[in-house]
């Protein structure tokens, strides 16, 4: 069987003898010091490169990649050490990331590495700039003779769909990570682990926001403008396709209070895209079209604001019977509630990101006590919705990809 390897970028290999040179591959150990200097040679080309300019998800990657940001989750990983564990690399992770959000594989790959694990991640074969340049970035400074060790330990391949290659590479991972949804996650667990092998997996999420009026009104312009640009990071960055983007904008206060300022900051939001020249392709404004008259057949949508080409927002009266099916491309649900209280009911197990504006610590911890595990994984400022960081989909992703061996004292 063959495989086309990115990185290492050698092309057409067999995939039999990729499989053998991985398992062959030294082990590291969990934040080294060469793997830290590699990420963050990477992160240093990838921000001062030309092409982050132009996609910004690119500058964000970069700073998640930071040396500060590495040091951070090494001493983290350290605080949590008990002196009769030790911390070793899972093994080989097999990597099958979304083709819908072009940079995940980059931080799946992150977080294994920085484990110490060997890595093999199946990239789609739909084209990607984003991709492209991730990959020949990547290959390019592992390709610095003092990067050797690391390079033995990752492969970036693409193939099409063959359940042939598919379970070959599962048979011998230690952990497969899956992300995209209920139906990748069913398929491809139909190819079978090792006994000792486990799954980590990252099945459909849906998200949410809140914002309290009476802090979005307290506002002056500049303070409203700063907040415009986050929410529209949150919800036009890959077209709301990821699984934290925010699809409800749940306003918390009065009617009267909402309704004198909900228009000042959706304008600014469709500013900020229309100074980003941020407009969604043709076939999905039209599937959003047709997803709108649809849900204002069949749901609680008493009002429709379209806020320039980037941003339409249908309010609805009601949480009760608004269906979690959204099309993206710059579609928002809008509702009104007295409290934080309010979602106690209405959030679900899908429910991943809520992100916020104007509450304080204890409000935010109150509602995960009270959901207490039946919704919401990540309660997250707004502007970091695709953030991605150590702890996801209530994982902890550094526990999940490294072993602890227990050596009593």
């Amino acid at each position: 069987m063959k495989v086309r390897c990115r990185v290492p970028a050698t092309g057409e290999v067999d995939l039999d003898e990729l499989l053998t040179s991985l398992r062959a591959a030294p082990p590291g150990q969990p934040f080294a010091d060469d793997v830290v200097e590699l990420c963050h040679q990477f992160a240093t080309r990838l921000m001062t490169h030309p092409v982050a300019r132009v996609h910004p998800e690119l500058m964000t990657l970069g700073f998640f990649m930071r040396k500060s940001e590495l040091a951070r989750g090494k001493r983290e990983l350290e605080a949590a050490a008990r002196a009769d564990v030790v911390v070793v690399p899972a093994g080989l992770v097999v990597h099958f990331p979304p083709a819908n959000v072009d940079t995940i594989f980059m931080y799946s790959w992150l977080l294994s590495v920085l484990a110490g694990n060997v890595n093999l991640v199946r990239l789609s074969s739909r084209p990607s700039p984003v991709v492209d340049h991730l990959c020949a970035l990547l290959d390019e400074v592992l390709g610095k003779s003092h990067h050797a060790e690391a390079r033995a330990r990752v492969a970036m391949i693409q193939y099409g769909h063959d359940d042939a290659i598919t379970a070959a590479l599962s048979a011998h991972a230690a952990v497969r990570v899956i992300w995209g949804g209920d139906a990748t996650v069913a398929t491809l667990r139909r190819a079978p682990l090792p006994p000792h092998g486990r799954d980590l997996t990252f099945a459909d999420r849906w998200s949410l926001m809140a914002l309290h009026a009476d802090a979005v009104t307290a506002l002056d312009a500049d303070g409203l403008v700063a907040l415009a640009e986050q929410l529209a990071n949150d919800l036009f960055w890959f077209d709301q396709a990821a699984c934290s983007s925010p699809r409800l904008c749940l306003w918390i206060g009065t009617g009267a209070k909402v309704a004198a300022v909900r228009d000042r900051l959706w304008a600014a939001v469709a500013a900020v895209a229309d100074r980003r020249g941020h407009r969604p392709e043709v076939g999905l404004r039209a599937a959003r079209e047709l997803f709108v008259h649809q849900a204002v057949l069949d749901g609680p949508v008493v009002a429709r604001t379209d806020v320039g080409p980037a941003l339409t927002v249908l309010r609805v009266d009601r949480l009760d019977g608004l269906s979690r099916a959204h099309p993206g491309g710059g579609l928002l649900f809008e509702a009104v509630a007295p409290s934080l209280a309010s979602l106690d009911r209405w959030i679900e197990r899908r429910d991943q990101t809520l992100t916020h504006f104007g509450f304080e610590r204890h409000e935010l911890v109150a509602l995960a006590q009270r959901l207490a595990g039946r919704g919401l994984d990540r309660l997250v400022p707004v502007g970091q919705a695709l953030q991605l960081a150590r702890f996801w989909d209530g994982y902890d992703l550094l526990g999940q990809l490294t072993r602890n061996i227990h050596i009593p004292i």
